[in-house]
């Protein structure tokens, strides 16, 4: 049975990301889309505009897009666009929450520690995570 994946947001708040939205989006539209399409411009305008493009819709995609996805396969942490990390669920050892900072950390089976992006719904990431570990443990 397959089940839609489960997507976690950077944990911010409606306000903030909001304005971030808005500021990537003014920047992008006033100052780099003109300068790759401005034909008086030199090259290196040009490419240092296109650059800036790509970085804007970059920081866009981090800050609306889903930074873990849970699905029946594994756990996907988005590093940076477009780099992400697929763990299978037979590959985690454990869950824990680190006190304090209420952030996840996985540790998998080879030893190696990854700490999670802190996210909207910690706890029911942590819930999800532990049901699905312990289904393969069943």
């Amino acid at each position: 049975m397959t089940s839609t994946p489960s997507r976690y947001r950077l944990r911010m708040s409606s306000l903030r990301r909001a304005l971030t939205t808005l500021l990537l989006s003014l920047i992008a539209t006033l100052f780099f889309v003109p300068g790759v399409l401005a034909s008086p411009l030199g090259g290196w305008w040009r490419l240092m505009s296109a650059v800036g493009l790509v970085l804007s819709i970059v920081g866009l995609r981090i800050v609306l897009g889903p930074v873990i996805v849970v699905r029946d396969e594994g756990l996907r942490i988005q590093r940076n666009w477009p780099l992400r990390r697929d763990i299978p669920w037979y590959r985690i050892y454990q869950v824990d929450v680190i006190p304090g900072f209420w952030n996840l950390e996985i540790e998998l089976n080879s030893g190696e520690r990854i700490s999670l992006p802190c996210v909207d719904d910690v706890d029911r990431l942590y819930e999800e995570l532990e049901r699905h570990r312990s289904e393969i443990d069943a």
